[in-house]
């Protein structure tokens, strides 16, 4: 059937004049014409953001309801009646998150995700699907590099590649009609018929509003709803009484009506049935008639087909969404894992840099291990069936190539962290995506109803009971049956006919109906220590004790005793908890630090004798100047063994010195406090630079000496006349990280 349709199509290309057939020509038979760079959105994207950049996210309507707190820095988010609390932003981006080409992958993907997508009926968007397939399989036997370079990711073997696309969409396409192959072939042929009339026959194709190699995402779109709505959904109307009489006229056709297996498969089993032997299993009309195949696919190609989308637009909505809503019952054991890993790494002062796998392999009971184990699998699965979805629909946009392929065992670690950035975003998107999947059904069944949205409980409270929950086999197959009446006519076909409204009912009744809204807040989220708005705690900090800095000999002291990398990790460890403490509850300043953490604290116990004895001569007014120290030590620490300190800052400010401009820099930190230099411009860098939206404050092409001077004059600090006087002009935000490295290089 494949090398069949492949050859008429081809034919169809060369032969057909619609204007619709001039891409999937090009895609035929001039491939590189169809390789397009990137689409241009013609829709903002909106993701709320906290004043410092941490992505939020916002239900229903998008417009903020309530007030809360940003996870990560703790300031101020959403609002009340749609007006937003200072800061709290709408992020536009003019970006299109759909990336161009042929973006399915592998086959074996495509048999998890929905059929349906961009608003259209599944049959319609298979149909579409299938001739563009179709095209490609033809593009590629003739030029298969071009073609080749439109699929993404490359694949080795392209024809090989689209023949088992074709075959997928064939297979989707008989599920959806619910009839055998040979009628399926039939659909397609009879779309295939229909390309081949006069344009002029088709109403709606004027004026075009496509170019024919679909420039941009609109003009994609123009074009298949020109396909749709004036070649498929046509020719899909009365499609059994069409096909039926397909039948007849292959049965009356000269050339193979005397086929004996033609005269079988089309004729009437009672020609027949005498000649079969009377005592034979096979000697019975049910052998030879196939009743239709019942599948949610092909319940959502009968709402269409009796254009009932308007009476029943709840069955319409699920029936479209299904394949993506059945996956919402998996929703507690993704948030009970994330609240796991949460406990386990919280406020932990690195990242695990390890696989999935790895990570299973640590030493923890049986039982852990199995609870891990199920839920780290369910999570995979769930994502590697929505990943398209999240990578184009969802409400957190996440980087590029974080959806592109399958999650395994053998990913990192990271995806499975619940955070707001990095490859934690993963863990975040998908939570908030289901959350958001379930409340907008929610939302509108109680609209549909008229029921209000008052009942509302947070992630913390979700189990499967809250939840649209159900199996399709097992719950929702049975419940089309139930409502499918069967009638026969004589010398006819047994006929199905489904009670629509009934089916809206139950669906509404028994999966939708008296579920509550899931809030967005509350969903676990992992702040490792680095994480923190430290901005924000040294203010606290301040604002219960005075701060000063640490004298020259102690600096010296503790650098000279801590000279390992994991003695400056523990002690900067311990002062970051210290700060903790101290922006809540505060304390005496001239309070030694080392009485603060064996008194207060009652922490002596658990801390390295060497670390205490180091900091011995700190007070507590010195805690953010120890701070400062700590911090920056650790980066050059990580330098000296060839780790970067830097590696979650923006590529915007990593531009490498030219020998010149190193030059200027040198002569500069000749004649400068070197050490203080180092501490503001990390500072600087760790609290400003790190920021996820940095690169939209700090411009990479701004002065650095304007960008510091500010910092260094809202702290008073001695470095800023030196730095006003003395620093290079030269030297720009786009070279910070290797200003530093310079330095910390100069300093050994």
């Amino acid at each position: 059937a494949l090398v069949e349709v492949a050859v008429h199509i081809a034919a169809v290309l060369l032969c057909g004049q619609s204007p619709v057939l001039q891409p999937l020509r090009n895609l035929a038979f001039q491939p590189h014409t169809m390789e397009v760079k990137r689409w241009n959105s013609d829709a903002n994207q909106h993701i709320p953001t906290c004043p410092n950049g941490h992505p939020c996210t916002v239900g229903e309507c998008g417009l903020p309801m309530e007030k809360s707190r940003c996870p990560d820095c703790l300031l101020p988010i959403g609002g009340l009646q749609h007006k937003p609390v200072q800061g709290f932003q709408q992020l536009q981006s003019n970006e299109d998150r759909t990336q161009t080409g042929h973006i399915l992958g592998d086959v074996q993907h495509r048999r998890t995700l929905g059929v349906s997508d961009r608003g259209m009926s599944p049959i319609v968007f298979v149909l579409i699907r299938l001739l563009t397939h179709l095209s490609m399989l033809l593009g590629a036997t003739r030029d298969p590099q071009s073609l080749g370079n439109i699929i993404k990711p490359r694949v080795h073997d392209v024809v090989r590649f689209l023949q088992q696309h074709v075959q997928e969409d064939l297979e989707q396409l008989t599920k959806i009609l619910g009839k055998s192959v040979d009628e399926t072939i039939n659909t397609l042929h009879l779309v295939l018929s229909s390309l081949l009339q006069d344009p002029h026959q088709h109403s709606g194709q004027w004026p075009v509003l496509f170019d024919y190699v679909l420039s941009t995402k609109q003009k994609r779109n123009n074009w298949e709803g020109t396909v749709a709505n004036t070649i498929i959904i046509p020719e899909l109307k009365d499609l059994d009484k069409k096909l039926l009489k397909l039948n007849q006229q292959i049965q009356g056709d000269e050339r193979i009506s005397s086929n004996p297996v033609v005269k079988i498969v089309y004729g009437d089993p009672a020609a027949f049935l005498s000649q079969l032997p009377k005592d034979s299993h096979i000697h019975h009309s049910k052998m030879w008639s196939c009743r239709k195949r019942i599948s949610v696919e092909n319940l959502g190609h009968v709402v269409q087909q009796k254009n009932a989308k308007d009476s029943v637009p709840l069955l319409w909505k699920f029936l479209q969404k299904e394949t993506e809503l059945r996956l919402v019952k998996f929703l507690p054991e993704i948030l009970a894992l994330q609240r796991d890993l949460v406990r386990r790494f919280q406020n932990t002062g690195e990242l695990k840099h390890c696989s999935i796998r790895e990570f299973l392999r640590e030493p923890q009971s049986d039982v852990m291990r199995d609870l891990l184990q199920r839920r780290v699998n369910v999570f995979l699965s769930v994502w590697n069936k929505l990943r398209s979805s999240l990578d184009t629909s969802g409400e957190i946009k996440l980087p590029k190539g974080y959806c592109d392929s399958d999650l395994t065992l053998d990913s990192k670690l990271e995806v499975l962290l619940p955070r707001r950035q990095g490859l934690g975003l993963c863990s975040t998107a998908l939570a908030s995506y289901l959350i958001s999947l379930h409340n907008d059904f929610v939302h509108s069944v109680n609209k549909h109803i008229k029921e209000d949205d008052r009942y509302s409980i947070s992630p913390s409270e979700v189990s499967d009971l809250h939840l649209i929950s159900y199996e399709v086999e097992r719950d929702l197959i049975p419940l089309i049956l139930s409502n499918c009446q069967y009638s026969m006519e004589k010398g006819g076909e047994t006929l199905q006919d489904f009670d629509l409204e009934k089916i809206q009912q139950q669906v509404i009744s028994k999966f939708l109906q008296g579920k509550p809204l899931i809030m967005l807040t509350g969903i676990p989220t992992l702040v490792y220590r680095h994480d923190r708005n430290y901005e924000q705690l040294f203010n606290d900090v301040r604002n219960k004790l005075e701060q000063s800095a640490l004298p020259s000999s102690v600096m010296n002291m503790i650098s000279g005793e801590l000279q390992s990398y994991s003695d400056v990790c523990d002690a900067l460890s311990l002062t970051e908890v210290t700060l903790g403490f101290l922006a809540m509850a505060g304390e005496n300043a001239e309070m030694l630090l080392t009485d603060y953490i064996e008194q207060v604290l009652q922490m002596g116990d658990q801390t390295n004798p060497h670390i205490l004895q180091a900091l011995r001569r700190c007070h507590l007014k010195h805690s953010i100047a120890l701070w400062q120290l700590l911090s920056t030590h650790k980066s050059e620490q990580l330098l000296r063994l060839g780790r970067d300190p830097f590696a979650d800052v923006s590529p915007n400010y990593k531009t490498e010195l030219s020998p010149e401009i190193a030059k200027l820099l040198h002569t500069f930190l000749v004649h400068s406090r070197l050490e203080t230099f180092l501490q503001e411009l990390h500072e600087m860098i760790v609290l400003r630079l790190r920021r996820v939206q940095a690169v939209d404050e700090f411009r990479a092409t701004w002065s650095l000496k304007e960008s510091l001077l500010p910092y260094l004059d809202a702290k008073d600090s001695e470095l800023a006349t030196e730095l006003q006087e003395t620093f290079p002009d030269e030297i720009l935000l786009s070279h910070a990280i290797a200003a530093w490295k310079a330095a910390a290089l100069f300093k050994r």
